[in-house]
């Protein structure tokens, strides 16, 4: 569960480094949570979790598998809450 909670972090870390390493990382926060956009950026940093998902399906570590989907839907509950305040 541990990875699949990490690897959508590390996701909204490179988004942010990558295209707005200029503004400080309390003012992107803002600036996307006021055009509504921070929802859909962290629906995409959730994507990694689906590669970490189909390698352990494929290698039959069952509990693994559900500890990704566990952590992708707290995730998606995360992103719930954001999108309705």
């Amino acid at each position: 569960m541990s990875l699949g909670i990490v690897l959508p972090l590390v996701a909204f870390l490179l988004v942010y480094l990558i295209g707005y390493s200029k503004t400080p990382f309390g003012e992107f926060l803002e600036f996307a949570f006021v055009i509504r956009a921070l929802s859909k950026i962290l629906c995409l940093c959730v994507i990694p979790n689906l590669a970490v998902f189909y390698f352990f399906l494929n290698r039959e570590y069952w509990y693994t598998t559900r500890g990704v989907i566990t952590a992708t839907l707290l995730c998606a509950l995360a992103v719930l809450v954001v999108k309705f305040i």
